[in-house]
């Protein structure tokens, strides 16, 4: 019975191990595939979120710019609008304003002064004016009245030279750069000369970018 019990058992074995190997490739490929999937879920999920933070974002974003549109247009006064300054550039006109008026005022204050010095015939002050680059001298007050004037315009087509208000300020400009040329030659009545000149048409740039007159500058 020994004899005849071991080749069965034996046999049994070879069978069992036959449908082992095949059973547990096909496990292997099963769970393969079950991790593959899991997978592809896990990255559609990430994407779809991702998805949703965007737009999240892009909505955020575009509540925030349409609430800080609607905040400037409300501090802007109604005399500026009634001014023209709201069809005159919009915002650029107003953003133009807040940015170069100070410097401007500031620029005309101070040639305002050179009217003293020059009559007692003292250009020293005047020297200074076109040589330093602070707020008031000439180098930041011509640049910052240029850009002004340039922001006087209805459309972004427009050529600067075409504007009014940069012909009144290359006008009064002609004149000062004049100065500054008849100072360097040291021709002291030439630069009197001009500087009168210049004085006659300050006020027509002025109200053409709608700053207060020479007179109420100089109180």
């Amino acid at each position: 019975m020994k004899g005849l019990f071991l080749p069965i058992f034996f046999s049994f074995v070879g069978v069992s191990s036959s449908f082992t190997v095949p059973l547990t490739k096909t496990a292997t490929k099963v769970a393969t595939r079950a991790t593959s999937l899991s997978s592809c879920k896990a990255l559609k999920a990430r994407q779809e979120n991702q998805e949703v933070e965007g737009a999240n974002r892009r909505n955020v974003i575009s509540q925030i710019s349409t609430f800080a549109s609607a905040s400037l247009i409300s501090l802007v006064p109604t005399s500026v609008w009634a001014s023209g300054g709201a069809t005159a550039g919009g915002v650029y006109l107003l953003s133009a304003k807040q940015r170069y008026n100070e410097r401007v005022t500031a620029g005309i204050k101070d040639f305002l002064k050179l009217k003293s010095s020059m009559k007692s015939g003292d250009l020293s002050p005047t020297k200074e004016f076109f040589t330093t680059d602070d707020v008031g001298g000439w180098k930041d007050f011509s640049s910052a009245a240029y850009l002004l004037s340039n922001a006087f315009r209805r459309s972004s087509s427009t050529a600067p030279d075409s504007l009014p208000s940069v012909q009144k300020w290359k006008a009064f400009a002609a004149n000062v750069n004049g100065m500054d040329k008849a100072l360097k030659k040291k021709k002291s009545s030439e630069v009197s000369s001009l500087y009168d000149k210049a004085l006659a048409s300050l006020d027509d740039y002025l109200d053409a970018v709608e700053l207060p007159s020479m007179m109420e500058m100089g109180q």
